[in-house]
C-alpha cells in the first residue's frame, strides 16, 4: 500500500513543533541553571550575614583584649617606675653600716681598757680623750645614718611588696589578653575559612548564571524560528482558506448552473464537463 505523501503543510508543521519542543527543552535546562544559581546566591547570602555576625563577636572580643592589654601595661608601667625609685633609694645604702659600727664600738673599748691600765702623761691622756671623743661622735653618726637606712630599707621592703603585687596583677590581665585573644584568633579563623567558601559559591554561581544565559540564548534563538515558522504556517492555512472558499464558492455556481440547466440535458452536461475541467485545472480534484 501506498504511503500517502506529506503535504508541505504537514512538513512544517512537524518542523515547527519540533522547533518548540527543542525551544521548550533549552528553556527547562535554563531554568535548572538559574535555580542550581539561585541556590548558590542563597547560601553565599547566608554565609555573608554568619560573617557579619561573626566579624562583630571578633571586633568585640578584640576590644576587650586592648582593654585588658591597656591595664596590663599600666600595670607593668607602675612595677617599673617604682623599681627605679627603689634602685634611687638604694643608691646611698652602706651595706657594711652595722659592722662598721661594731669596729668603732671595739676601738671606743679599746681605748677604755687603755686609759684605765696605763700610767698616760696629761698630754696623751687628752689626746686619747679627744680621739675618743671623735669616735663616739663617729659611731652616734653612723647610728643615725643606720637609723635613716633602716628606713629606707623598711621602705623598699613595701615598694618591693607593691612592685610583686603589681606584677601579679599585670599577670592576671596578660593571661585574661591571650585568652581573648585566641578566642579572636579561632573567631577569625572561622571567617577565613567561610570567606574561601563564599569565593567557591560566587565562583560556582557565576559558572551556572553564564550556563543559564547560553542556554536562554539559544531558546531565543529557537523561539524566533518557531515564531518565523509560525508566520509560515499560518500563510499556508491562510491559502488553504482561500482555496476552500474559491472551491465552495465554484461548487455554489455549478450547483446554480445545474439548476439552471435541469430541463436541457446537453447544457446540463456542458456545465458539468465545464466546472469539471475548472476544478482539473485548479488542482482540487484527483482522478484516481
Amino acid at each position: 500500500m501506498q504511503k500517502p505523501k506529506v503535504t508541505e503543510e504537514e512538513n512544517a508543521e512537524i518542523r515547527y513543533r519540533g522547533i518548540i519542543q527543542k525551544r521548550n527543552e533549552l528553556n527547562d535546562q535554563a531554568r535548572e541553571f538559574a535555580d542550581l544559581r539561585n541556590t548558590l546566591n542563597d547560601e553565599r547570602r547566608d554565609l555573608v550575614e554568619e560573617i557579619n555576625v561573626l566579624r562583630d563577636e571578633r571586633d568585640a572580643l578584640v576590644k576587650k583584649m586592648r582593654e585588658h592589654k591597656k591595664i596590663r601595661n599600666g600595670y607593668q608601667d607602675k612595677a617599673k617606675a617604682l623599681i627605679e625609685a627603689k634602685k634611687g633609694k638604694r643608691k646611698g645604702i652602706h651595706k657594711d653600716l652595722d659592722r662598721d659600727i661594731e669596729t668603732l664600738r671595739a676601738e671606743v673599748k679599746m681605748i677604755d681598757l687603755k686609759q684605765q691600765t696605763t700610767v698616760l702623761t696629761i698630754e696623751e691622756e687628752n689626746q686619747l680623750l679627744k680621739n675618743l671623743k671623735k669616735q663616739y661622735a663617729e659611731i652616734k653618726r653612723l647610728e643615725s645614718v643606720l637609723g635613716e637606712q633602716d628606713e629606707i630599707l623598711s621602705q623598699v621592703k613595701d615598694v618591693d611588696e607593691k612592685i610583686t603585687l603589681l606584677f601579679k596583677k599585670a599577670d592576671e590581665e596578660h593571661e585574661k589578653v591571650v585568652a581573648l585573644s585566641n578566642q579572636s584568633q579561632e573567631v577569625h579563623d572561622r571567617i577565613t575559612l567561610m570567606g574561601k567558601s563564599i569565593t567557591h559559591l560566587i565562583s560556582e554561581a557565576n559558572k551556572n548564571h553564564q550556563n543559564y544565559v547560553s542556554f536562554k540564548e539559544r531558546a531565543d534563538q529557537f523561539h524566533q524560528k518557531g515564531a518565523e515558522m509560525r508566520e509560515k504556517l499560518m500563510a499556508m492555512r491562510n491559502i488553504k482558506k482561500d482555496e476552500i472558499r474559491e472551491s465552495k464558492m465554484l461548487i455554489s455556481q455549478q450547483n446554480k448552473a445545474v439548476r439552471m440547466a435541469l430541463n436541457d440535458e446537453k447544457k446540463l452536461e456542458e456545465a458539468a464537463d465545464s466546472a469539471l475541467e475548472t476544478l482539473l485545472k485548479k488542482g482540487k480534484l484527483e482522478i484516481r
